[in-house]
């Protein structure tokens, strides 16, 4: 008998789709690509090659399951937009996607839409995945709207952060986006605006209850002291606080919940890979984003940050 065997299959494109939608969005961006292997060329060698990744011709279409409704979505190159592909092992350009303009599709809170990618000319089917959409996020806490109390961020304090989701929201990120201004106080033209993004949560799993994160007020000066300068010739002002919410369905939740399988000594040494598509890889998921802006500092908490040994050397005023 013969001991020659063959490693790899006979050759069959795979695909490997990616796609959030979200109503927080003004474009929907999806991404399809293959997978590629070839026995006398390097892997490394052909994710250079833009012909290896990418379909020659595909047709990416989303379906509202409520009524039937196709939405045809656009082959762009996304690096003619603005939107470059970071550098890595894999070509840069083009950067293929498919797009559909929101007010097009115009998504509605926990209505399913279907994702299918078919192959041209004989519209055979090459994967297919469906997604409810994500509903929305309400801030509890800080209360929000135009008439919006200070905030009061003191060190022996917690900062606590109430909202609710309805159960399509099954992960969360929550963060702080600190808006300040510095200047030199010698010359009024020297005035910048400045952001800094304080992330209080990670991937945090959704309550039965109302959800929440308590950091400690303490870790809002800890967390200026690492992340602005000390510049003695600058005066700066905090002018106000963003707080943001990120809510992810549950197939995202569950890709990322098998991202971070445990690869410790007592874990198995083959993880699996999550997937929600019929075949092939990636992931067709819905995710939301809340942006409550426009919160101020209390007089107190003002006096804290000039005061307090972390910030006071960052000249707030």
């Amino acid at each position: 008998c013969s001991n020659d065997f063959e490693l790899n299959a006979p050759a069959k494109e795979i695909p490997i789709v990616y796609g959030l939608l979200s109503r927080a969005d003004e474009v929907h961006y999806i991404r399809v690509e293959k997978a590629f292997i070839d026995e006398q060329t390097s892997a490394l060698e052909l994710a250079q090659r833009p012909e290896a990744l990418y379909f020659e011709e595909v047709i990416v279409e989303l379906i509202r399951e409520r009524d039937g409704t196709t939405f045809l979505l656009e082959e762009v190159d996304g690096s003619q937009i603005g939107l470059e592909r970071a550098t890595g092992i894999f070509a840069t350009t083009p950067n293929i996607l498919y797009q559909i303009a929101a007010e097009e599709l115009n998504l509605q809170a926990e209505e399913t839409y279907r994702l299918n990618i078919r192959q041209t000319g004989d519209g055979g089917l090459l994967a297919t995945a469906t997604t409810p959409i994500v509903g929305d996020v309400r801030l509890n806490r800080p209360i929000p709207g135009n008439q919006k109390p200070p905030l009061r961020i003191l060190e022996d304090d917690e900062i606590t952060i109430l909202w609710a989701a309805d159960e399509t929201a099954k992960l969360f990120d929550v963060s702080m986006v600190i808006n300040y201004e510095e200047f030199d106080p010698a010359d009024v033209n020297t005035l910048v605006e400045k952001s800094i993004e304080w992330k209080l949560a990670e991937s945090i799993e959704g309550a039965d209850g109302p959800n929440r994160v308590e950091p400690e007020g303490l870790e809002f000066y800890r967390f200026l002291n690492a992340n602005i300068a000390v510049a003695a010739n600058l005066q700066r002002v905090l002018k106000t606080i963003d707080i943001r919410i990120d809510a992810g369905g549950e197939e995202l939740f569950n890709y990322i919940n098998v991202g971070q399988a445990n690869t410790g000594i007592t874990s198995a040494q083959v993880i699996p890979n999550y997937t929600n598509l019929s075949s092939g890889l990636g992931i067709f998921a819905s995710r939301n984003t809340f942006l409550e802006t426009g919160f101020v500092l209390d007089a107190q908490t003002k006096t804290t940050l000039q005061n307090n040994d972390l910030t006071k050397d960052l000249n707030f005023r």
